[in-house]
């Protein structure tokens, strides 16, 4: 994913520079999501969501393809104009899931679907947050009301400015102020085994808590485009979510392909014109509102990179006191030595946040 993101090398100067590209009024919400075979496949939640819908069977990289959706939102915007909020479906049963991407400064809250009290929190939390913002927009949609926020403000006459002192300004009678008491950050939510969430097996310790979850997700589904909060879910069972509110709202939709998966059991059916290689996991169709097709290869985020292609020097201050002691142990994600290009690029984003003073969203929880 970092080749397709053009951060291969994943510094905080190039973060900067491509939250500086982002000019969308309340906050950008692209993501690459890998190669195709005409380049880079890139969605835009807001002209073309506002929500997602993935399937797929056991196997075909549904969780990754989340990691990495999470991965390109947060290179595409400062925390502080997107949020992130991270459901595992299933609980922790298959795996690490979603935790892998909470390092990530754009995550405000991450749940677990197997903790009853914690998940009846997050859905009257969730449901807080959008009552919360349509009493914020007042009727306006997320776009115009941050629009509106840019007022024309008089300044102060050169006769008032030199009366308290204050250097007489040659500059024009007007500037452009930005007024926004309460930070209003775009907000996706995105869900893993959301099948695992609206038909639960039995036996689930998040069983008794499912519904109210799924209830508070349905609401994104339907009021989340006006009030800047997309849902991203991925199902392994089609067939459990196909006429939920947030499976009828997916304007973009993507189906994985696996050897054990036939289209019939998926999202996006089609007769297969590309010859599309079934064998390697992360590969599949993306069919976007207007009814194109593209054929792609998601961006893996999560592998482990080679220790030898990371080697560089690394140089630190040290107090003349401590010459001869050995070095401060750092964390491996800093060091570039054998971690994840997930860790490598949260650290990135990490620092980069930290030097642009993007104060992340605070969480639901």
């Amino acid at each position: 994913l970092l080749d397709e993101l053009d951060l291969a090398l994943a510094t905080p100067a190039k973060v900067a520079a491509r939250w500086g590209e982002a000019g969308l009024a309340g906050g950008a919400a692209t993501a690459v999501l890998g190669a195709g075979p005409e380049g880079r496949v890139v969605i835009d939640l807001v002209s073309e969501g506002p929500h997602l819908m993935a399937g797929g069977a056991p196997g075909s990289g549904k969780t990754e393809l989340l990691r990495s959706l999470a991965a390109a939102l947060a290179a595409g915007e400062r925390p502080d104009r997107l949020a992130l909020v991270l459901v595992d479906g299933a609980g922790t049963e298959r795996g690490e899931g979603l935790r892998v991407c909470t390092d990530l400064p754009h995550v405000s809250t991450y749940l677990p679907a197997s903790d009853p009290l914690r998940m009846r929190e997050f859905a009257q939390a969730l449901g807080a947050e959008l009552k919360r913002r349509d009493v914020l927009l007042d009727g306006a949609d997320f776009a115009q009301w941050h629009a509106q926020r840019r007022a024309v403000v008089p300044r102060q006459s050169t006769a008032a400015r030199a009366s308290d002192g204050r250097k007489p300004s040659s500059q024009g009678a007007l500037k452009v102020q930005t007024r926004i008491a309460t930070p209003l950050p775009r907000l996706v939510v995105l869900v893993d085994d959301f099948d695992a969430l609206v038909a639960p097996a039995l036996g689930s310790t998040g069983r008794p808590a499912a519904g109210s979850v799924v209830r508070a997700l349905e609401a994104v589904a339907r009021d989340g485009e006006r009030l800047g909060v997309h849902l991203v879910a991925a199902t392994g069972r089609p067939e459990r979510t196909t006429g939920t509110d947030a499976d009828d709202a997916a304007r973009l939709r993507i189906s994985l392909r696996t050897e054990e998966a036939e289209s019939a059991s998926l999202l996006v059916h089609l007769d297969d014109p590309a010859g599309l290689d079934d064998s390697v996991p992360g590969r599949g169709y993306l069919l976007r509102p207007g009814g194109a097709v593209t054929t792609f290869q998601t961006g893996r985020v999560s592998a482990r990179i080679p220790r030898t292609a990371t080697l560089r020097p690394t140089v630190v201050p040290l107090e003349w006191e401590r010459m001869g002691d050995p070095p401060t142990r750092r964390p491996v994600r800093e060091l570039g030595n054998g971690p994840t290009d997930l860790a490598l690029l949260a650290s990135a984003l990490q620092r980069a946040a930290e030097s642009a003073g993007a104060e992340p969203a605070p969480p639901l929880l």
